[in-house]
């Protein structure tokens, strides 16, 4: 017995990590906490840049109200210039028809006074004259005009009465001043 037994030899072990495995689990431990670090940094920008583009959305949407305002205000200015020039163009027509009015009214008068002169003249003077000249004529178709045309039936084509109210008249006319 003199030999000697020889014991392979086995390595147990230890407790402690091989240096090579303690560097691989250093590596990814550092490599995972840089990519937290990075997706955090990424989802910031992020929410500021949809916080930017949302300021700027409404901000163009204020400032579309904006123009939008404005363009609606001088719409309804401008349709108010036109309602008032079309109210003064009304009045002024208006004014201008009893203007017309009036002046055909005068002359109506004017033509009734002559006629109504020609008649006293020959009332007055006794004896059967007739007047052939433009003046008689002309008082004779205006008073005649408006006689046959009423006589006719047609309303329509009438002229203005000899009875018309001239106060009634200067009361319309004083009503547009």
């Amino acid at each position: 017995m003199s030999d000697k037994v020889v014991v392979p030899k086995f390595e147990i072990p230890s407790e402690t990590m091989h240096p090579a495995m303690k560097a691989v689990a250093l590596i990814g431990a550092l490599l995972l906490g840089t990519t937290a670090i990075l997706g955090i940094a990424i989802m910031h920008r992020r929410s500021e840049q949809e916080a930017a583009v949302a300021k700027r959305d409404a901000i163009i949407a204020a400032r579309a109200a904006e123009a939008k305002a404005a363009e609606d205000k001088a719409k309804a200015e401008a349709a108010a210039k036109v309602l008032a020039a079309k109210e003064a163009a009304r009045k002024a027509q208006e004014q201008k028809e009893a203007e017309k009015l009036a002046k055909a009214s005068a002359s109506k008068a004017a033509a009734d006074q002559k006629l109504a002169a020609a008649d006293e003249d020959k009332a007055g003077s006794g004896h059967h004259h007739h007047h052939h000249g433009k003046t008689a004529a002309k008082g004779k178709s205006a008073a005649g005009g408006a006689a046959v045309a009423s006589k006719s039936g047609d309303d329509k084509k009438a002229g203005p009465k000899s009875t018309r109210d001239n106060a009634a008249i200067d009361k319309l006319l004083a009503s547009f001043k």
